[in-house]
């Protein structure tokens, strides 16, 4: 234990993540088992359109981003005395944003009304939220002060997670559920933000002057981030859309049951890549050998993870959603069996998106996304005509297809330092963790696939421990 903290203590990324991952590992649990109880409660249909309010939270949420996130962290990362100068330059841009999103949404809801009226003012409130929360949080992260976050987040949930575990089952309406959520979030928002200033990350209210051009230097060079978030939601939001119209609401709850179920992997992932930018950002910068040897200890560690975890979702994905949901989701179980491989699989292409971005190749990034997006969004609507099965699928084969384009791209722009060698090991890895877990029988005994679930990873483990171990030393010990 000592040995494991000396070395987290010295490293500011594994500092960071460790700081992160236990609260948002608490945080995500409490809301996968709030979530549990609001789909026993609900039927499928009402749980599914207690999903599509959150897709629409998320897609306009974006709309109104305007992509300045990453772009917020690598220039508080890379000089700390402008962050008062950014956060305001990001107030009036996100303000603008959030303006041409509502109408956006305003004109769609017009057209294509899915609920009511309450619950259309409902999401603009949590629209604007997560707008406000993400802002403050960039600023921390920029600072590499993450604790804050880990913290408010951690008490967020647990406050959910109770009010939720109270309330009679007789009392629980779509309605009802969804205010309470919009309030938690809406508080969480105004702590964080008191929790920042009292810190003395933004001194005073009083505005730094800045010029005009300074406004529209930073949203340029937050454009194709935006372009990079407009095609991730085409891609990965909007076939949700595509599958409440062409299969009904219903198919939404199943689909998202088994994202749900793999929040714990997600939020890994994408703690990981969030810890991550700013520190490779400055070393791209400052040490460019370290930069390379990070990446590739990083690529090793996220295929890893994102293996098992998939392994384990696989080999128990009807006793999983069972156990949790009830037989009334049972049809989600070969949702898991994909969704659980595609995550793992476009982890991969978060984290060489993330490295795009570290070394400031932001715009090919969104030219990137827009190439993978054209080849993505003809599979997904294929597939969302059958039903939340054939969705899940569509979304893994075209990830697939994506993640081999994204390594072409990435070998490009770092000079061959990693070896086309190295993208196939991993690529294998993948493949041969899918094919042996989907087509292990589903009858086949519980106790035989617990024995092969930790035999494969500790036999995989191993061999990769082996092979990169100079390599995982060196990034312990050095940063």
């Amino acid at each position: 234990m000592r040995f494991l903290k000396g070395i987290i203590s010295k490293n500011k990324i594994l500092k960071n993540f460790s700081v992160l991952i236990v609260s948002n590992a608490f945080s995500q649990i409490l809301f996968m088992l709030s979530s549990i109880k609001i789909a026993r409660s609900l039927t499928p249909v009402l749980f599914g359109a207690y999903n599509l309010l959150f897709v629409h939270v998320l897609i306009f949420g974006g709309l109104a981003s305007l992509g300045l996130r990453n772009i917020i962290i690598r220039s508080v990362a890379r000089d700390n005395g402008i962050v008062k100068r950014v956060f305001f330059i990001s107030i009036i841009l996100r303000a603008i944003g959030f303006l041409l999103s509502i109408i956006l949404f305003c004109t769609y809801f017009i057209l294509y009304p899915s609920y009511d009226d309450f619950l259309f003012i409902l999401v603009i409130l949590c629209i604007l939220s997560n707008l406000l929360f993400d802002l403050s949080e960039s600023v921390a992260f920029g600072l590499e002060k993450m604790e804050f976050s880990g913290v408010i987040i951690l008490l967020n949930a647990l406050f959910w997670f109770l009010t939720i575990l109270l309330i009679p089952k007789s009392m629980f309406t779509l309605h009802l559920i969804f205010s309470l959520f919009v309030f938690f979030n809406s508080l969480k928002t105004i702590i964080y933000f008191f929790s920042i200033y009292k810190a003395g990350f933004i001194k005073g209210f009083i505005l730094e002057h800045f010029e005009k051009r300074q406004i529209i230097e930073f949203s340029k060079l937050s454009f194709p981030y935006y372009y990079l978030d407009l095609f991730t939601l085409i891609s990965n939001q909007i076939p949700l859309l595509f599958l409440e119209y062409r299969s009904g609401v219903a198919q939404i709850g199943f689909f998202n049951i088994a994202s749900k179920v793999l929040l714990p992997i997600t939020l890994v992932l994408n703690t990981a890549l969030a810890a991550i930018f700013p520190n490779i950002s400055r070393l791209f910068i400052t040490n460019y050998k370290l930069f390379i040897r990070t990446v590739k200890v990083i690529f090793i560690l996220i295929t890893l993870f994102g293996i098992v975890g998939a392994f384990w979702a696989t080999l128990f994905r009807s006793e999983i959603i069972n156990l949790l949901y009830g037989k009334k989701y049972i049809s989600s179980s070969l949702v898991l069996g994909y969704q659980c491989w595609y995550v793992a699989i476009y982890s991969l292409v978060c984290l060489i998106g993330t490295i795009l971005g570290a070394i400031n190749k932001q715009k090919e990034l969104s030219y990137l996304s827009i190439v993978c997006t054209i080849i993505q969004v003809p599979i997904l609507w294929y597939g969302s005509k059958y039903g939340a099965q054939y969705l899940s699928a569509a979304f893994l084969a075209a990830t697939i297809i994506i993640f081999i384009i994204h390594l072409f791209v990435i070998n490009s722009y770092l000079k061959n330092e990693l070896s086309y060698i190295f993208y196939f090991k991993i690529t294998a890895l993948f493949f041969i963790g899918y094919f042996v877990s989907l087509f292990t029988p589903v009858n086949l005994s519980f106790f035989y696939r617990i024995i092969f679930f930790v035999l494969i990873p500790i036999l995989g483990g191993y061999f990769v421990f082996k092979k990169y171990k100079y390599f995982l030393k060196r990034i312990l010990y050095v940063n």
